[in-house]
């Protein structure tokens, strides 16, 4: 790859060993953040204006990435933005 192309966000459900392997540390700091306390929105501006920029995309592009892979979502009793890690489907009923 380039140096000029951007580095792409895996698809998937986010694992623990998934996000300890994301590169850059910026994105995988993010996401730390947002499992322990949550990210204010101020916050969340800032890791992402540190973390795009390394993965050649916008801020706005690198929030929109993380959150249509449902990484990253608003939870409003805390008013902070979490990390969200496994699936967001249910299991699969088992088979008779």
């Amino acid at each position: 790859m380039r140096s000029s192309e951007p580095l792409a966000l895996p698809d998937g459900p986010l694992s623990m060993g998934r996000l300890l392997a994301l590169e850059p540390a910026a994105l995988r700091q993010l996401l730390t953040m947002g499992l322990r306390a949550g990210l204010a929105e101020p916050e969340l501006d800032a890791c992402c204006a540190a973390a795009a920029p390394l993965l050649g995309h916008s801020p706005e592009q690198l929030r929109a990435g993380l959150q249509e892979r449902g990484w990253l979502r608003w939870d409003p009793g805390r008013q902070r933005w979490r990390t969200r890690l496994g699936s967001e489907r249910p299991p699969a009923p088992p088979q008779a």
